[in-house]
């Protein structure tokens, strides 16, 4: 997954730069800060290039479902720890943050969520994504497979991360590594139209 040169530089390619790198760091288990902050970064790029060209990112489906919630609360989630690892002081009150327990709650897992919603929105902006998150998507629907519809084809998932949520975290990132190792010269799939060279 190459990075664009300063001459090629747009939003989506600044959104992906960002999301390549966040998962990278993620698949080789690697400053989940960074990650984070990559991933919220360039999930919010893509967030508005998909609603600038009148397409539904995820967001659009998590209000469809949770209707109890909205855009603002959406965004505060999304950015609760990305905020507190960006910002100093709070601009509202111009005091410092008090992010210490928040800070203490922060793992690896938290960067699940905000890769895989990056990755989705991407995938609606270009509508194709690179071996990497394609795999990696897989392997989320696998490891929160309760977060899908209850009427959801699991074979794939299954077939391809079998018993995967009976693994401790280590496993479970040991594999998708694998996995896209597997994948990345995978013919078949990297002829597919849906896949990003």
């Amino acid at each position: 997954m190459n990075q664009p040169n300063s001459q090629s530089l747009t939003k989506v390619a600044v959104a992906r730069a960002q999301l390549v790198t966040a998962l990278d760091l993620f698949i080789r288990d690697k400053d989940p800060i960074s990650i984070q902050c990559l991933a919220c970064g360039g999930g919010e790029v893509v967030e508005g290039l998909a609603e600038a060209a009148g397409s539904k990112p995820f967001a659009t489906h998590i209000l469809a479902t949770q209707p109890e919630m909205d855009r603002k609360e959406i965004r505060r989630k999304r950015n609760l720890y990305w905020n507190a690892f960006k910002h100093y002081s709070d601009p509202r009150k111009g005091v410092p943050r008090d992010d210490e327990n928040l800070l203490a709650d922060f793992d690896d897992t938290i960067n699940d969520t905000a890769l895989f919603i990056g990755w989705w929105d991407y995938g609606v902006v270009q509508k194709k994504l690179p071996v990497a998150a394609q795999v990696f998507q897989v392997w989320w629907y696998s490891v929160y497979e309760e977060k899908l519809a209850p009427d959801a084809d699991l074979h794939v998932v299954r077939t391809v991360f079998p018993e995967i949520r009976r693994q401790h975290r280590a496993e479970q990132k040991r594999r998708l590594r694998r996995s896209i190792e597997k994948y990345r010269h995978d013919k078949r799939l990297l002829a597919d139209p849906a896949t990003e060279i």
